[in-house]
Formats: structure tokens, sequence, C-alpha cells
């Protein structure tokens, strides 16, 4: 992912202690930081990007920013870790998020910087848009006075709901059944042949697409691998009765009285079947998907699926974190999910824009995430158009932003900082599990505005130096918790940092 951060001008008269709004020559400091999702910074700089170009030349850049720190590398490199580390200033052993489950978060001891903003001057205008990836907005974010959130418009149908809802806790190590069926134009979840939820199937008739039909996980691996005991793993190409799905609940292996297309006793942790065209057309019209599990783990735990990194048709039966029950179906195409994905991301845009130019935010956050989504549908690689294409989509949605802040009738009275970074590169169509790959270990930062050197970074940057260089360009106390440092700026006040 890509962030984002407008570099304002400093004080050279005030100190870095100031609790409120630095200003340099009568100026108000001012901050907008944008992160982009997935961004392989050798991509950066061979895709054509004039807006990007326009900010490096007028701040610090360093195309090798590191997501890993040199003391602690246990986190997963995944969005979770990364966009936490960015935000909060400090890496996984502190802010507690090693993947992308969430799980173990300490955002009240290392809360989103935009906390330490308010903790200086309680006055500050905060403003948090995210796009696509909700979270950042669900988890992440805090403090922000205005906060929007676009999800990704389209035909999939995300059928979530919480077991909390019927008093069943679904990691309690005891045996659960789940079961999801299409009826004609619903789809409807089944717990403990209990109906927990439904909603209309916005998914239409489409094809399952890949290899194999995974049980135990889908076709990726990794955190998202269920944990525990399957049995009972059921495919009908028709819906279930109420009655028939009670039935099976208190014995998912019993004779069926209607043949199901795939069925698999256990029990068994992990398996796999071949998608043969029976299965492939079974999202064609009515189906019921069904499997009796029992686990202790809280964490998101995929129980039959083939959603994959470069796959289209895809439909998943999950638990997920908080005790949460899941039915995912989604005919997307890639080249529909590349179409979904700009404009999730122009609509976000044009929210920060409006936001500039119609009230008065002293610091906003923008989040966009298209080429995070292209390198996993066509691959993180300078070689694949879409990834490129995604790169130089991303650079518009900067000069956006960029004109708004300078077309601002109180510009003159103002120092922006610009501030841009992304959270991981990719490498193939993926990037977890990367620790000891380039492509993925690094990605990018610059810091841009009037107070800030005009040079390649002096020194390796890392993640956790957005919050730092944001901090002192406010004239605030660098507290010492923080893991990174101020980059960039002309005046460093009194920061811990050299």
């Amino acid at each position: 992912m890509k962030t984002t951060l407008l570099s304002l001008s400093l004080a050279t008269t005030l100190s870095a202690l100031c609790s409120h709004p630095l200003v340099w020559a009568d100026r108000a400091a001012k901050a907008v930081v944008i992160g982009i999702d997935g961004v392989r910074p050798d991509a950066l700089i061979v895709v054509s990007t004039p807006n990007i170009d326009r900010l490096i030349a007028n701040g610090t850049f360093d195309p090798r920013n590191r997501i890993l720190g040199e003391h602690y590398q246990k986190n997963d490199t995944v969005s979770g870790a990364s966009w936490s580390s960015i935000l909060t200033g400090v890496w996984a052993d502190k802010h507690g998020v090693h993947d992308n489950s969430f799980e173990g978060k300490n955002y009240e001891t290392y809360p989103h910087f935009f906390e330490r903003l308010k903790a200086a001057n309680s006055d500050l205008m905060t403003a948090s848009i995210v796009s696509v990836w909700n979270p950042i907005d669900q988890h992440i974010v805090s403090g922000a006075d205005v906060r929007h959130f676009f999800p990704l418009s389209g035909a999939s149908t995300n059928l979530n709901v919480s077991a909390n809802s019927i008093d069943v806790n679904t990691r309690d190590g005891n045996w659960h059944h789940l079961a999801g069926v299409r009826r004609g134009d619903m789809l409807y979840l089944y717990l403990n042949g209990q109906e927990i939820a439904f909603t209309g199937n916005r998914s239409g008739d489409f094809e399952l697409e890949g290899q194999f039909y995974h049980f135990g996980r889908d076709a990726r691996t990794g955190q998202t691998e269920f944990n525990g005991d399957l049995r009972g793993i059921r495919i009908w190409n028709h819906a279930l009765a109420e009655e028939e799905i009670d039935a099976l609940a208190a014995d998912p292996t019993a004779a069926d009285a209607h043949e199901p297309l795939l069925a698999i006793d256990g029990p068994l942790e992990r398996d796999r079947r071949a998608i043969t065209p029976q299965i492939s057309s079974l999202t064609q019209g009515d189906y019921t998907v069904a499997v009796s599990f029992r686990t202790t783990d809280p964490g998101r735990n995929i129980l039959m699926g083939n959603y994959g990194d470069a796959s289209d048709g895809h439909l998943n039966l999950e638990l997920h974190t908080e005790n949460r029950v899941r039915l995912y179906a989604n005919p997307q195409t890639s080249a529909d999910r590349m179409a979904r994905e700009m404009r999730a991301d122009t609509f976000a845009t044009s929210k920060a824009v409006e936001l500039i130019r119609d009230s008065d935010p002293d610091a906003i956050w923008l989040y966009l995430h298209q080429p995070d989504a292209a390198g996993h549908s066509y691959g993180f690689s300078l070689d694949q158009p879409e990834y490129r294409k995604a790169i130089e989509n991303f650079d518009q949605h900067v000069g956006r932003v960029v004109d708004a802040v300078r077309g601002r009738p109180s510009y003159d009275q103002e120092d922006w900082l610009f501030v841009l970074t992304t959270d991981h590169g990719g490498y193939g169509t993926g990037h977890g599990g990367g620790h000891d790959i380039p492509e993925i270990l690094h990605g990018f930062l610059l810091v841009s505005g009037e107070s800030v050197h005009n040079r390649i970074s002096p020194r390796q940057s890392y993640l956790v130096d957005v919050v730092p260089t944001v901090l002192e360009h406010f004239g605030i106390e660098i507290a010492p918790d923080l893991d990174g440092h101020s980059l960039g700026l002309s005046q460093r006040g009194q920061s811990k940092f050299p």
C-alpha cells in the first residue's frame, strides 16, 4: 500500500516543544498523508507519474524505504502490520499487529497519529478517508473529526455476521455446523441449524474458477488457514430446506437424502478437490455448502473456498475475527475489479478534495488501494500493464489533492506538508512471508513541502518515520516511545533524533 504525506515548512524560530500548530513565517502548519497500497518503488520510478515527480523535486525521497525494522522482524509482510507501523510510528512489538487478523492490537498505548496531534492541540481538525480496505478504518483510525470509508462497489455478496447474535461461541472447542444457502435471489447463513443471517443475492449466476476447491483454507496459504478439525463437508447444487439443514447440523455425516456433488466425512484439518465442471457450475443456480467444525483459534479461519490471488469466481465459507461467520460470493473478473477499484479510489480522492476546498482541515489521512489489487490479480511487476496503470491512476489522484491544496484562498498563509508512502512491495502475485525478498521488503517514502530538504534521503528510512515527521512539522515533541525518525525537514527543533 502507498501512503502520501504532503510536508509543510517548519518554523525556524519556534521550538519543537510547542503545543500549537507550528508557524513558519506566520504560516500555519498543515499536512496531507496519502497511503497507497502495494507499490514497488522500482515501478514508481519507471511509470509516468508527473504529479509525484513534482513533489519529489521539492522534497526528500527514499526509494528504498524498509517495511521492517532492524530490531524486530517477526510480523508478516502484510497490510495490517505495515499500516499499523506507518500510522502509529512504532513496530509490531509495540502496536501488537503481526498480520491481517489484528489480534493483539495495542492502539490504546500506541494510537493513530491523530491522537498525538489532538493531545498537543485539541483544536486541530483531522480527517480520515479510506478506500476499499476497511480494516484500516475499522481498527487503526482514531482521533478523526471527519471519517469516511468508501467500499468496493459491485456484485460481490458478503454475508458476514456475529454469532453473538444467537449466543454461540464458535471458538469454544466444541463442534459447530455452518451452512450457506442460495435460494433464488437470497443468500442465507445457518449456524448450528439456526438461520443467523440473510441478504439479497447480488452475485447472480457465475462460474467458480481455479484449479481446486479447498477445505480448511482457500487458494491462499498462511494466516487464514483453518486451525482445527472439519467433518461432514457437503456441497449440493440445490438449496436444502431449513428442516434438512437442522437435521444435518445434528448429524453432519448422516446419509444424505439428496446426493451431494461432493461429500468428505473426516475429521480432517485440510483437503482439496479438483474443480470439476459440476462444481464450477455450482453457482449458476441454487446451492448449499455446509461443514461441521471445531476450533479454539479466534482469528480468521477459512472453512472452504477457492478465493485466490489471481482467480475469479469465488465462493468462500469462513469464520472471521470477533466470533463472526461469513459467506462470500464474488463473480468478479479481474478487469471488473480494476474498474471498481478505480471508482472507489476516485470517490475517496474526491472527498479529500472537497474537504480541502470547502473546510479547514489541519491533517488529512487518505488511503488508496488499486495498485495492491492489480498486483494480486496480475502481478507486482513492471511488465504488467495493469499494475503500471494502477500506479499512473494513483499519480492522478495525488495531482488532484495537490491542486486542491494550492487552490485554497488561504494557501499563502499555510505551510502544507505532503507525505507519501506504501506498506509493502510485491513479488509474483503476493507479498506475505516476504522477509527475505527485497522486492517485498522495500517501499518508498516521499516528504515534500517548503520546509523539506531538496535531496534524496541521506539515510535509510523506515515505515515508522511518517509519524515523527508529521509531529515535527507541527512543532510537537517526538515522544521517546516512538521508533521512527523525522525525515527531510529543514528545521528539526528539539527532536530526539539527529
